[in-house]
Parts: C-alpha cells; sequence; structure tokens
C-alpha cells in the first residue's frame, strides 16, 4: 500500500479556499411523501445510479458531500471525508431484536429519491435492511422483508421506480424460491412479494412508466423473469443460459442480461428477446453511456469488457482489462472517461477506459479485490472498496488527461468485505436544500 501525501495536502488547500454556490436545478430535496403525485415524485433529486436509469448528479456539484462505503464485514459504513483523505465516522449497524443472524451482510447503500434517506443492503442469507438518516448519518430504522409465509435471502440491489413511491429487491442467495420485495419510499417499509419462476432474483428494474419490472435470476433456473407492477404477478420467464447480471438501456428499450458467452437484449414492449450478441466469457455487470450510443458489459471470464454498439446491436471491440472484469463505473463530470473494476481476489488494478477512442489508457493500483466504484458529482475523486482488505482506495481525478489520475490513498479506514460505496451530500447541504 501507499500514500501520496503531497496529493493529499494539496486538495486539502484547495478545497479550503475554494467555495461553489448550491444549485439544485429544479430537484428536490426530501423524503417521498404519502399523496405525492407523479409529477411531485419525479421532481425529485435521484443521486442512485446502479439499478436506476436517470441519475441527476449534475444538479448537485458544488455541494459539500461525502462518500458512504458498507463494510459487509463488521456492521459498519464508514462516512468519508474525501477533502481530508480520512474516515471521519463509523455508523454502527445491528440486527432488529431477538434474530440471530450471522451479524452484518450489509452489502451496498441505496440513495432513496429525494436525498434525504438511504438503505443499505443486504448479502448474507438474512432479510435485514437499514435505513439511514442522511442528514444525521444514523440508523433510524432496521427492518425485515420476509412476509406472507415467505422467507427473503440476500436483498442485493435495489430498483427505484420513476413516478411512484416504489422500489423493489430481489433475493440472490435463495436457490429454491425466487421473490422480488417491492417496498414503499414514502414510508420505508417492505409493502408485498412476488412470487417468480426463477430463483434467485438479482438486479430487478423498473420500466419507465413504472409498469413492469425485469430482473435476472443468479441461480437456476437462470434467465430473466418480467413482473406487472400494478397486478402484482409475474408476466413472463425467459430461460437463459449462464443469465447473471441485468441493466437497462437509457432510453428503457431494452433489457441487457449477461449469460455464457453472451449478451441477451430483451425488448421491453413486447417482452420478446430482440437479440443475442455472442461474447467472450460473459455475465458482468452493465454500464451505457448517458446518450445511449454504446453498452459495456463485464466479460468476467474473459478478463476483459465489451463495447456494445446500440446502433448496430453488435459487439464492436473487447478491451483487455484484468482479472474477473465486472463493470465500468463513468466519470460524472465527463463521461469519455470511466474506472473499470478486475474484480478478481488476486486482483489489486481498476482500469481506467476510454469510451470515445474504446481503449484501456492505464491501470491504477488499489487494494486487492476492486469491487465498486464512486465519484464525486465534479468528477475530481473517486473511491474504490477492496472487500479483501480492510481499507479502500481514494483517486485523484481531477485532471482532464487520465493518465495523471493518482493514488491518494489507499488506507481509507473501513472494514474487511467493503463493498458498496456511494458519495451522498453532506448533512448541512441537505438540510439547506430542503
Amino acid at each position: 500500500m501507499k500514500n501520496n501525501s503531497i496529493l493529499l495536502v494539496a486538495f486539502a488547500f484547495l478545497a479550503g479556499i475554494i467555495s461553489g454556490c448550491v444549485t439544485t436545478g429544479g430537484a428536490k430535496f426530501g423524503a417521498p411523501s404519502k399523496g405525492m403525485s407523479p409529477a411531485e415524485y419525479e421532481s425529485l433529486v435521484r443521486l442512485d445510479p446502479q439499478n436506476t436509469m436517470k441519475a441527476n448528479f449534475s444538479v448537485v456539484k458544488g455541494m459539500d458531500g461525502y462518500f458512504l462505503i458498507d463494510n459487509q464485514g463488521e456492521s459498519t459504513i464508514s462516512v468519508v471525508d474525501y477533502n481530508k483523505g480520512e474516515t471521519i465516522k463509523k455508523i454502527k449497524l445491528s440486527d432488529p431484536p431477538g434474530t440471530s443472524f450471522k451479524p452484518a451482510g450489509n452489502h451496498h447503500i441505496f440513495v432513496i429519491p429525494g436525498g434525504r434517506y438511504a438503505w443499505s443492503s443486504q448479502r448474507y442469507e438474512k432479510d435485514v435492511m437499514w435505513t439511514i438518516d442522511l442528514t444525521t448519518h444514523e440508523v433510524v430504522d432496521t427492518f425485515r422483508l420476509s412476509m406472507g409465509g415467505k422467507t427473503i435471502k440476500a436483498p442485493l440491489h435495489i430498483g427505484f421506480a420513476y413516478k411512484s413511491p416504489l422500489a423493489v429487491t430481489g433475493n440472490i442467495l435463495d436457490k429454491k424460491n425466487g421473490y422480488l420485495t417491492f417496498l414503499r419510499t414514502d414510508t420505508r417499509r417492505p409493502s408485498h412479494i412476488v412470487d417468480l419462476s426463477c430463483s434467485g432474483a438479482r438486479d430487478a428494474m423498473f420500466t419507465f412508466d413504472d409498469s413492469k419490472v425485469f430482473t435476472t435470476c443468479q441461480q437456476e433456473p437462470k434467465g430473466a423473469s418480467i413482473v406487472d407492477v400494478s397486478g402484482r404477478k409475474e408476466i413472463k420467464f425467459i430461460p437463459i443460459k449462464g443469465g447473471r447480471a441485468g441493466g437497462m438501456t437509457p432510453d428503457g428499450k431494452y433489457f441487457l442480461v449477461g449469460a455464457s458467452k453472451a449478451v441477451v437484449l430483451i425488448d421491453t414492449a413486447t417482452n420478446e428477446i430482440h437479440k443475442t450478441i455472442k461474447v467472450p466469457g460473459g455475465g458482468g455487470n452493465f454500464t451505457c453511456l448517458p446518450d445511449g450510443s454504446k453498452c459495456y458489459a463485464g466479460l468476467r471470464k474473459d478478463n476483459s469488457v465489451g463495447v456494445i454498439d446500440m446502433a448496430s446491436l453488435e459487439l464492436i471491440k473487447v478491451i483487455k482489462t484484468g482479472k474477473n472484469g465486472n463493470r465500468l463505473y463513468l466519470n460524472p463530470a465527463n463521461p469519455r472517461y470511466g474506472i473499470f473494476t478486475n474484480e478478481s481476489g488476486k486482483s489489486e488494478t481498476v482500469s481506467v477506459i476510454d469510451t470515445q477512442n474504446d481503449v484501456k489508457i492505464i491501470d491504477i493500483e488499489t487494494g486487492l479485490k476492486p469491487h465498486n466504484v464512486a465519484f464525486n458529482p465534479e468528477g475530481t475523486r473517486a473511491i474504490i472498496s477492496t472487500p479483501k482488505e480492510e481499507v479502500a482506495t481514494l483517486v485523484d481525478t481531477s485532471s482532464s488527461d487520465p493518465t495523471k489520475w493518482e493514488i491518494i490513498t489507499t488506507d481509507i479506514d473501513s472494514g474487511i468485505e467493503n463493498n458498496g460505496v456511494r458519495w451522498v451530500p453532506s448533512p448541512s447541504a441537505i438540510i439547506a436544500a430542503m
């Protein structure tokens, strides 16, 4: 591991003398409330890009903020001040009274529309989730998802609806059952469960009109399931060999499935497979450019990322990256460049990708097993989780020349199995914006 104290001091100095005006660009901060109209709900700021499109980080440029890191193995969330380059607090998590689960399991932070609250999801074989008040950095609710005789195991990823106060999550570790749990963002509690024909639901995402949810299933039988939201029932299951990760295109036209040596495109209007694109490896996560012109598929077994041209729906290039290539994370201020995680347990590098020329520019040294990446809205700092170590990596990404992106420190205090990372506005910035 290494530190670059000169970079850290220089950035701290600049942060101290530069101030920016806070603008929310019409997007609203605050918790979703009962009775909100679809227009009111759509106006809420959205800061979670993972299983939901339309994140609007441009409206929070200039806001003070922090990175949050979920430490799956030790029941804490690290609050990282990236100006100082240090963890300033650890939010403690606990299980509900009367339970005897293996402690922790908190895997990913998901920011609820409005930016007031966030959920921490679950990776272990249990159904516990946590609600964090982002104005206090405290856990304000711990709840379970099992209900109606259905036991939920590992609600890993969360997708948010666009017009209504709904969210959805799966049960990735259940080898016998497929369940989607719907949650309400106005009560911040689970609402109901829908049965699926496939087991271990993973990446559940709403269509833009909130009428359907598409999800992958990671257990057998692998494939994709389609759910009617208002009818609360599965309307179709599509078997897909090796189906694993899912992703929605920016226009909402296709739901992408990472499969065995293939990327499968499902038409969200017809619920039919539109095309199967052959790729080497396969199975990794998806990231599409904001204009929808290209999508990038992690090709885990090929140690690479595949570039899909969305006009021709063809694989146009394969970029060799590193062991167990998983996902590209775009710089929100300049999406030409992104950081691609090579998340093998033996990997200590991420790759910087130029999405204009579709080439790898450099590799950056991190801790062991880089998994998740988050940028601040200005695109000047990135944090990378490294679950095989008790520390995370902070990177200076301020240069317009990504060959000059440099490690600030690989010693950000987190915890073993640090996994999900998110940027969130500071408590004072949220309170001022509300």
